[in-house]
């Protein structure tokens, strides 16, 4: 029998969740910097790439789906692959600045990814002032998720200016796409996988509600715990196939300061700045809810030594703490819910998205298209998604050129028109914001109410004297302030 390589049910939402608005793919923006090497352009960037990607099997690869999406695809050879149909070359519009730069990205970023080919793309972006360039990378998320992703910009990327390519790993080099399935092989896995679907979707099941049963049967008096609320802000509605792009950077040091400051981590961090910059940004709109907002927050499942390009990844809720007008509390309630939520997905916790990965793409494409957008937060339990990838702490090179900056974009669905995502890259923090721009008017405001936030927390930071870290936070009390005119001033007229 042949060997076949098929998708796994991590995959699942990511071939089956892509829809007419939905896309299924990431992006990385990265700002490059050609001073002191004026020669610098398409031909070399080219040749680089095809360098560094000819090591790496993975991208010579393509989807063979099965007829109906009754199961996973499988992972075949491109017999046809060209370097041409993936490596392509644009230039930004006049003047070339961020704003144009943004808007560039998200109409690149607004096209499926041709499933026929392999599922990737590197843009060379031409046009930006003062000898910049820009890279956007598009890859499709059933083939990585974001540490992976990140581990494929090391090998793309050096240390040095004029490195030799990196050696890289055997089992990354030797690795093999399967066999094209034969129709009885691809009918008779089908069959299996649809047979298996009712037990390991009842087991899934019972692992999720198995707690509550087994107190009822023991007859603990428990007090009732109810589920968080789920409030319904602007962005939590219908999407189109029009997608936006902002990005900004922060320093690292002093995310780094915070985090010792207030003894939390550097993800609960960036979390409390996302909440401070979108109570910000809701209180000018007068569109804040009552109550929090919530987020998921991706948990990686990666061991250190794990090297492989797939997807290793769970989800937990966190509360924002949007409620909350004192900055203190929002990092403090954020720090507590997510240890306790990084907790309990790695320990194994069962929610939504374990029963979903039990089915196949054509029964996921189903659900997610007759629940209506409305639904989605509170089916989810969350408002939208934000998440944070540790990359290099050291300056980083392509073709010689040095990296200025990596700016992702990652994935909105119906109901969730924002994504925060974001990457540590030598000194700084760089922030990506997908959106939906029927949703979110004068976006750009929502960079700066990130950078905003990050002085609040310096503050305080720097008021305390030393020695008197002051970081235990009073009880909260859910109040609203009323916007400042600076806030008042961002709104779009």
């Amino acid at each position: 029998m042949s060997k076949l390589r098929q998708l796994t049910k991590q995959d699942v939402l990511f071939v089956g969740g892509e829809t007419a608005t939905v896309y299924q793919h990431t992006a990385g923006l990265v700002i490059l910097d050609s001073g002191g090497r004026p020669d610098f352009n398409f031909r070399m960037f080219h040749e680089h790439v095809i360098e560094r990607v000819g090591q790496i099997p993975h991208f010579h690869w393509k989807l063979h789906e099965v007829p109906l999406g009754l199961d996973l695809p499988y992972w075949v050879d491109d017999d046809n692959f060209s370097y041409e149909h993936h490596i392509k070359r644009i230039a930004v519009p006049s003047p070339g600045d961020r704003v144009a730069l943004g808007e560039l990205v998200a109409h690149l970023y607004s096209k499926h990814l041709d499933r026929s080919r392999p599922l990737w793309e590197i843009w060379f972006i031409e046009g930006l002032p003062d000898g910049k360039f820009a890279i956007l990378q598009k890859l499709h998320h059933c083939m990585m998720d974001g540490q992976g992703a990140s581990k494929l910009g090391e090998i793309l990327c050096d240390f040095e200016p004029d490195a030799p390519p990196h050696k890289i790993d055997d089992s990354i080099t030797g690795a093999k796409a399967g066999d094209t399935p034969s129709p009885w092989q691809q009918s008779l896995n089908t069959t299996a996988h649809f047979a298996s679907m009712a037990v390991g979707v009842r087991r899934e099941i019972l692992d999720f509600i198995g707690p509550k049963i087994r107190r009822q049967l023991t007859f603990k008096k428990e007090p009732a715990v109810e589920a968080p609320v789920v409030p319904k802000a602007c962005f939590n509605a219908d999407i189109s196939s029009h997608r936006g792009f902002v990005f900004g950077s922060l320093p690292l040091s002093e995310i780094k300061a915070i985090k010792k400051f207030f003894e939390v981590s550097i993800n609960d961090v960036v979390i409390a700045i996302v909440g401070s910059s979108m109570r910000a940004y809701l209180l000018a709109q007068d569109n804040l809810p009552e109550q929090s907002l919530r987020i998921g927050m991706p948990v990686s499942l990666r061991s250190e030594e794990d090297d492989e390009f797939s997807n290793k990844v769970t989800n937990t809720i966190v509360s924002l703490a949007t409620d909350l007008a004192d900055p203190k509390q929002r990092l403090q309630v954020i720090h507590e819910e997510a240890e306790q939520g990084k907790n309990k997905a790695r320990g194994g916790a069962r929610g939504l998205m374990e029963i979903m990965q039990m089915m196949p793409p054509l029964l996921v494409n189903a659900m997610l298209n007759i629940s209506s957008a409305e639904q989605t937060a509170r089916l989810l339990g969350m408002n939208f998604i934000v998440s944070s990838v540790r990359g290099s702490s050291a300056s980083m090179y392509v073709a010689g050129v040095k990296m200025k900056g990596i700016y992702p974009m990652s994935i909105i669905t119906p109901g969730m028109g924002i994504n925060f995502t974001c990457v540590s890259y030598a000194d700084n923090i760089d922030f990506g914001v997908a959106i939906e721009p029927e949703l979110l008017h004068d976006a750009w405001s929502i960079v700066d109410g990130l950078e905003e936030a990050l002085a609040e927390y310096m503050a305080l930071v720097r008021k305390k004297p030393p020695g008197k870290r002051g970081n235990r936070a009073p009880k909260k009390t859910a109040t609203k302030k009323k916007p400042s005119s600076r806030a008042k001033r961002r709104v779009k007229k």
